[in-house]
């Protein structure tokens, strides 16, 4: 197994001058560790979820984080990430939401591709919505921020599909297959694009103080990426389309 020493920031999670890393740089130093080592686990689960070659082994994988789960809340974790985890402090209720995590990849190990935009905005909302939730308990936030959050994680893992619909077009409904959207205009594309995205309430994440401090820079890094592809007419057929690290590093500032 990798050392525990591999999860420190910044880890293969938050590789320097990504938005990642920068939405961790400017946590506080009290929190940067701690979040940094979320956002790693985070990526390990859906790397288990993403395009597994056996999906059978995969939630094997995933029964075993479950089990690991309660042992990191009963102080007897294993895996090195999960260890330093639990030197953080980690416990119930935050690991009843890296449960919902863990149901979430494996829901989408079931049912990698969207049939609507629906069940699109459902699945990115049950996804990385899980991984908000459980940033908003650990802030012990109330009912309604946690809500909040869920959403603004469901926007934030939509704007990540869009981004890489050439690489990963299974993730969107079918009607916006790369092939699908070159057949359209760009003003046909944007509508339906906006269309897509508009399923979250984007008037209220754009008062995204509410959110935890983590959260909040996620969100804004991710609204920041959601205007420029829109610029670009949404042009993510056949290429990626990022910012650059200054960019990043700027908008996570304004948020710290």
């Amino acid at each position: 197994m990798p050392e525990t020493t591999e999860w420190q920031f910044p880890n293969r999670a938050t590789p320097l001058g990504s938005p990642t890393y920068y939405a961790v740089r400017f946590s506080p130093p009290t929190q940067r560790q701690r979040d940094a080592l979320l956002v790693a686990w985070d990526h390990l689960i859906q790397d288990i979820a993403e395009r597994p070659i056996d999906p059978g082994v995969a939630r094997t994988k995933l029964d075993w984080w479950r089990t690991e789960i309660v042992n990191l809340t009963n102080g007897s974790a294993r895996h090195p990430l999960a260890l330093a985890l639990q030197a953080q402090g980690l416990a119930a209720p935050a690991t009843g939401a890296m449960i919902g995590v863990i149901d979430a990849a494996e829901e989408d190990i079931r049912s990698p591709s969207p049939a609507d935009g629906s069940a699109f905005a459902a699945s990115c909302r049950q996804g990385r919505g899980s991984f908000f939730e459980l940033l908003a308990q650990l802030e012990n936030a109330s009912d309604d921020v946690t809500t909040i959050c869920r959403d603004a994680g469901g926007y934030c893992a939509a704007i990540e599909r869009v981004q890489r619909l050439a690489e990963r077009p299974e993730r969107v409904p079918p009607a916006l297959s790369p092939a699908s959207l070159g057949r359209l205009s760009m003003t046909q594309r944007v509508r339906r694009l906006d269309e897509l995205l508009g399923q979250f309430d984007l008037g209220s994440l754009e008062k995204v103080l509410p959110l935890p401090g983590l959260a909040r820079r996620l969100t804004a890094l991710a609204m920041a990426l959601h205007r420029k592809m829109r610029r670009t007419g949404y042009a993510v057929s056949d290429q990626l389309i990022d910012r650059p690290p200054i960019a990043h590093l700027w908008t996570a500032w304004r948020c710290r």
